[in-house]
């Protein structure tokens, strides 16, 4: 085989693998924990010893707060997001390593729900999954 054509496979397969997005049958669906998954990296899950869970019925807010209020999740919607296929208008709040992050405007599809009031929601633009409980 000639070298161009070994620098064309490779070429090829880096630029496969490069434009691989996340899905949410890869990286929300096969979740239990409540979490905040960005691209396919979690950015906070629920733990019970260390974290607390909140939800609001009145202005349809979850909040994932640590025990220490370093780190949080804030969820907001304009609607009480229950049934699969349905869409919501989110904002979401959550802390970095280095700051506090406030995403607005966002649409996440309701992906699954479950009879304890958890739901699967992912945002397809920025490839955001959020696991929240309906409390």
């Amino acid at each position: 085989m000639n070298i161009r054509y070994l620098a064309g496979i490779v070429l090829t397969l880096i630029l496969i693998t490069g434009c691989v997005q996340p899905q949410p049958d890869e990286v929300l669906l096969p979740r239990t924990e409540i979490s905040l998954t960005i691209k396919g990296e979690v950015v906070m899950e629920f733990v019970p010893t260390t974290c607390q869970i909140g939800y609001s019925s009145e202005r349809y807010e979850f909040r994932l707060v640590d025990n220490k209020l370093r780190d949080w999740v804030i969820f907001r919607s304009d609607a009480k997001p229950t049934d699969v296929g349905q869409h919501v208008n989110a904002t979401l709040e959550y802390t970095s390593e280095d700051s506090v992050k406030t995403l607005k405007g966002l649409v996440f599809s309701v992906e699954k729900t479950a009879p304890d009031g958890t739901v699967w929601l992912w945002n397809k633009d920025k490839k955001i999954g959020i696991i929240i409980k309906i409390l």
